[in-house]
């Protein structure tokens, strides 16, 4: 007597699997389907299983007919699970989107020899046979199921150890546990060939997968019912590791903050959502990912670059038209990139990095591809060589001499930073500051330079060659920091350093854009006794009442305006006037950029209160301007 209890509880565990599956996890991912596939067939399985162990128990309720078809479907269907086995493994290793599948097609061979054996069982009976009391035997020829069986599970099993650093671990186990789980039951299964566990120990093996399975809401972004940007870094970090060559199609919204401002987040929220929707349906077998508010990636995989192509198109076609959204219509400006991994890029941070590019040229669509990313690896590459930087004090601190009109001397300077890497050799200033606010880097870095200088200070006995005070650069990030001064205290008591020495920087875009925050910054600082003055003045072209509302005591002049002052008498009269408003207003003027004597000598003529720039030195390392200084200041 067969028993057939645990097929039982095999079929319910399996609906519960099939029941979860389908309402809490992510039915669209194609790992998924082919998960819910083998649990349908084991659950199959089980039912064909109970129908047999029925006929055989009660000899002739079932003709000897319906039972050998019983049979057939039974070996037919359980015999193709370690195939799906084997192409579900491929599935979640990422290997299966760059196979050829044709290679697969070809794998079931020794399925299909096993399909004609089958059916044509009847009439051989070589594979198994009931006798005239419905005993069942198992022939010659079933060693042929067990061999394909033995087949798919060898390349399973190799595949799973070339790819082991490709698959999350708690898959590497789940995965295991098909296997042995299988083993082990059939092993038993043949001692006691009237316990039928091994359709139940499956189907507690399901359970557990599904359970370690993520749930659908955290592989997507509610709002727009698309993957999320997690998602996209393992979903793309798995292509890429398993050496598959796949295409990434990806839209910026360029001016959605402005509409966001007009419209309310819920009314834009709607236009995303219909957006998102809308990519769903332009090509049915690629994901689509929300990476940041307005930034959707499509990832298409396979090698055909012409799909790509025809994506890109669509895109820079439909977004040359308006969204309407409550009988508005919203014109959006987009970037649309078409890369090819790994030909363009070849690192999820370097796609990731195009959600941040400020690449577009005003129109409505900009398409980017080819050579126009290559400034983009750029960025990547220097916002890796600031990290290396932090860590391998790669950074290092500058001095430009500031001349003083009054004493004709040296009488401060500006501290520059300076960034040679290993790698790419010496990097522009204006890179690696502005990547290195965009990835908050630039907290480190000030940080950094602000303790250089109290180091530089406390070493070098700067007062005795005439130097009042070091002027250092403060980055708007910087002034977000609620610890600031806190900061700049502890490392200056470290140095033991007095605040008089030190005088700092903030560039005029920043005070304009913050006034409030930078009032309250400011004024902290102030505090403690920091002087502040404002750099690169008339850059912003801000209102001076914007920029004088915030105690500044030095007002540092942009280069540009004193030379275009010197081609342009509509720049020279601003210049002047701008260094007699500063005056009357009770602020120390600084001239930035003087390159030669007679733009000195101008300075001299409009009483400008100090001078740097080329003519008097370059920015150099702290031993060379202590010996400038002495030279300059006739200090033996």
């Amino acid at each position: 007597m067969y028993n057939f209890d645990f097929d039982i509880c095999a079929i319910i565990i399996s609906l519960i699997v099939m029941g979860c599956m389908f309402v809490i996890k992510d039915r669209d991912r194609d790992e998924n389907k082919m998960f819910f596939w083998i649990v349908i067939n084991g659950l199959i399985c089980a039912a064909l299983d109970i129908i047999f162990s029925v006929a055989v128990n009660n000899k002739g309720c079932i003709p000897l007919p319906l039972l050998y078809t019983c049979n057939n479907l039974y070996l037919l269907i359980h015999n193709f699970v370690p195939y799906q086995y084997y192409i579900y493994a491929n599935m979640i290793s990422g290997a299966f989107y760059k196979t050829n599948k044709k290679k697969y097609n070809l794998l079931l061979i020794p399925y299909f020899v096993n399909f004609v054996l089958l059916i044509t069982n009847r009439f051989h009976n070589l594979v198994f046979s009931f006798d005239s009391n419905y005993g069942y035997h198992r022939e010659i020829l079933m060693i042929c199921i067990y061999g394909v069986t033995l087949f798919y599970l060898i390349f399973f099993l190799v595949h799973m150890i070339i790819y082991f650093k490709s698959i999350r671990l708690k898959m590497v186990i789940m995965l295991s546990l098909f296997i042995w789980s299988g083993i082990v039951s059939v092993i038993v299964q043949y001692f006691y060939p009237h316990l039928l566990i091994e359709l139940f120990v499956q189907a507690v093996v399901y359970m557990s997968v599904m359970i370690s399975l993520d749930d659908e809401a955290s592989h997507k972004v509610s709002e727009y019912d698309v993957y999320s940007r997690n998602t996209f870094k393992r979903d793309v970090k798995l292509l890429i590791d398993s050496d598959n060559k796949f295409s990434v199609i990806m839209l910026k919204l360029t001016n959605i903050e402005g509409y966001m401002s007009v419209l309310g987040i819920d009314q834009i929220n709607e236009s995303l959502f219909n957006i998102a929707t809308w990519l769903k349906t332009v090509d049915r077998q690629a994901r689509v990912y929300s990476l940041n508010v307005g930034v959707f990636a499509i990832v298409l995989t396979g090698q055909e670059n012409n799909k790509a192509e025809y994506v890109s198109y669509v895109l820079n076609t439909r977004f040359r038209e308006a969204w309407k959204v409550n009988d508005i219509d919203i014109e959006y400006n987009a970037i649309v990139y078409e890369v090819h991994v790994p030909d363009n890029l070849n690192r999820v941070e370097e796609l990731l990095l195009l959600g941040y590019s400020e690449t577009g040229n005003g129109s409505r669509v900009t398409f980017v591809s080819g050579k126009g990313l290559e400034e983009l690896k750029r960025r990547l590459k220097i916002e890796q060589a600031v990290r290396r930087a932090l860590i391998s004090n790669n950074f290092k601190v500058y001095y430009q001499p500031i001349w003083d009109r009054a004493h004709n001397k040296i009488k401060s300077a500006e501290a520059l930073l300076r960034l040679y890497d290993p790698e790419i050799g010496a990097i522009n200033p204006e890179e690696f500051i502005r990547t290195a606010e965009k990835n908050g880097a630039i907290i480190g870095i000030g940080e950094f330079v602000f303790e250089d200088v109290c180091r530089f200070l406390s070493e070098r006995d700067l007062k005795s060659l005439g130097i009042d005070y070091i002027e250092v650069n403060l980055s708007p990030v910087q002034c977000m920091q609620r610890d600031l001064t806190d900061k700049f205290i502890d490392i200056m008591r470290k140095y033991n350093i007095d605040v008089n020495m030190l005088n700092l920087e903030i560039t005029e875009t920043a005070a304009v854009e913050n006034t409030e925050v930078m009032k309250r910054t400011i004024s902290k600082l102030r505090e403690i006794g920091f002087a502040t003055s404002i750099d690169d003045f008339g850059t912003g072209f801000a209102s001076m009442s914007s920029v004088f509302n915030i105690d500044f005591k030095l007002l540092k002049i942009d280069r540009e305006i004193l030379w275009r002052a010197e081609e342009n008498e509509e720049a020279m009269i601003m210049l002047k006037n701008t260094i007699e408003m500063g005056k009357r207003m009770g602020r120390k003027i600084v001239q930035e950029g003087v390159e030669t004597k007679a733009q000195k000598e101008l300075m001299e003529s409009l009483e400008c209160d100090y001078c740097q720039g080329f003519y008097f030195s370059r920015p150099i390392p702290e031993d060379e301007f202590v010996e400038y200084v002495k030279k300059y200041n006739g200090i033996n």
